[in-house]
């Protein structure tokens, strides 16, 4: 019932996901926790919290985002505190704590044109330190057609971060400093970049680095959706970075810039 066993997570495991950026985790999470998270996600979508977001796009379709659920949903509450997903982060991870960032439910319905653009997480959270990841699953089976993740391998150690966008349209965010600027055009230069995408089944899992470019594709199919969520974590060397644009949220005030994480905010959901 629990899904991936935990002696799976190899040295091997965890040496790509630090070179790499992101590693595929096979039958990470089984059904039984699917059919949680299918419940939790339909719950969200018919009451979102306010900071959700609903993308329409030219031709239709919709691409609906919010974050946090587990604070108001039980479904959520409880895979996030009984099933194996924080383990599993922590021993990717190598870390000896786990503290919970966010959880980003990210649905692309039938028909939905919107591409995710390409983005790293790390700007978009007051997170410092090498130790931030993302689980990333999907509740459908997940292709180029429907929307499947893109990655920039190894991007994360270019020690760059750039300026975010807004995912569903690709335009900079104004609020956000400029850091390194624009992401670059990595479309329109192919011979640059080592690009890839996964096909995936429900229970599968990316886990990925908060500092990989990333993006999706849309869901071009007409009969097929795309729920994900994104469950993301810090580990050891995180720290508390402040930073002017944050979608998600948080109420941070008793944090201390370059400190540690742990807090209301960010709870500590793991230790060895």
């Amino acid at each position: 019932m629990s899904g991936s066993k935990i002696k799976d997570v190899s040295a091997k495991t965890s040496k790509q996901w630090r070179e790499d950026g992101v590693v595929l985790i096979k039958e990470a999470f089984s059904s039984y926790w699917l059919d949680i998270l299918v419940d939790g996600i339909e719950q969200a979508m018919n009451n979102p919290s306010p900071i959700a977001r609903d993308y329409v796009g030219d031709s239709g379709g919709r691409f609906f985002t919010d974050h946090h659920m587990c604070r108001r949903i039980e479904a959520f509450r409880k895979f996030e505190e009984e099933s194996n997903v924080t383990e599993l982060a922590a021993k990717i991870m190598q870390t000896e704590k786990l503290n919970y960032v966010d959880e980003h439910l990210l649905v692309k319905e039938p028909g939905t044109e919107n591409k995710t653009h390409w983005h790293q997480d790390l700007p978009y959270y007051e997170i410092g330190g090498p130790d931030f990841g993302s689980f990333w699953i999907p509740l459908d089976a997940v292709d180029e057609n429907s929307g499947a993740l893109r990655f920039v391998i190894g991007s994360h150690r270019s020690g760059k971060i750039y300026q975010p966008v807004r995912i569903a349209e690709g335009v900079l965010v104004e609020e956000a400093d400029q850091y390194d600027g624009p992401v670059p055009n990595i479309d329109e230069n192919p011979d640059l970049y080592e690009v890839v995408s996964y096909d995936m089944e429900p229970g599968d899992a990316l886990f990925f680095h908060a500092g990989i470019l990333h993006a999706a594709f849309p869901n071009k199919t007409t009969n097929r959706r795309r729920r994900a969520l994104s469950a993301r974590y810090a580990g050891n060397a995180s720290y508390w970075q402040p930073r002017p644009y944050v979608p998600a949220g948080n109420n941070t005030q008793d944090l201390v810039e370059g400190g540690a994480l742990d807090s209301e905010a960010y709870p500590v959901v793991w230790r060895n």
